[in-house]
């Protein structure tokens, strides 16, 4: 996760998959996001896809020392689904 370019951008492309999850270490989380959506027929996915435009616009909008300083957190939107 050493780019902010590249995980903002995965974050709005594949955040209903679970993929900045992954890349943040949060196996359990990712897992639990790509489950919820097989068996919410997709209802979860789609939330976390528009959760996933919101935060990867805020993540591209950082600048490099905020996107550090919040490296040290998991850059999560609260919803684990």
């Amino acid at each position: 996760m050493n780019n902010k370019v590249l995980f903002g951008v995965l974050t709005i492309l594949f955040n209903s998959y679970g993929v900045p999850c992954f890349m943040q270490g949060q196996v359990k989380t990712g897992v639990l996001r790509i489950v919820l959506a097989i068996v919410t027929f997709g209802v979860i996915g789609i939330i976390n896809l528009i959760k996933g435009i919101i935060l990867g616009i805020k993540i591209l909008k950082m600048s490099d020392a905020e996107f550090e300083e919040a490296k040290k957190e998991y850059i999560t939107d609260g919803i684990p689904a």
